[in-house]
């Protein structure tokens, strides 16, 4: 039970953090953040976790989908209809990593070229 509630947080957690990565918030600390309010994160701050982050649920997701005699051989597993209804759910799942993986490219480029600039 309690994994079960510290992976969902974490999961949960992870999710909403992704947002920064296109929300003003990922650029600089939000104002009522007390000390560090209105401070710009550096960068790196960002894109290092972020690109950790995609490189794991990618392979995680790869793992669990293309390996042979794992989670999804197992013969509890629903089959026929409710399989693929199974299937279809989780589906968009396989594409969290990858696309975490393009914002981090695109916030880091955008960091990049703000600097630039600015």
């Amino acid at each position: 039970m309690v994994y079960v509630l510290i992976l969902s947080v974490a999961s949960q957690a992870a999710a909403c953090l992704t947002l920064g990565l296109v929300k003003p918030w990922g650029e600089r600390v939000p104002r009522w953040v007390p000390r560090l309010g209105g401070r710009r994160i550096p960068p790196l701050v960002v894109v290092i976790p972020a690109a950790a982050g995609a490189i794991m649920v990618t392979g995680l997701c790869a793992a669990v989908t293309l390996l042979p005699g794992g989670p999804l051989d197992n013969p509890d597993f629903p089959h026929g209809t409710a399989g693929v209804i199974m299937d279809v759910c989780y589906a968009p799942l396989l594409g969290w990593g990858p696309l975490v993986a393009a914002l981090c490219i695109a916030y880091a480029r955008r960091r990049r070229a703000g600097e630039q600039v600015g």
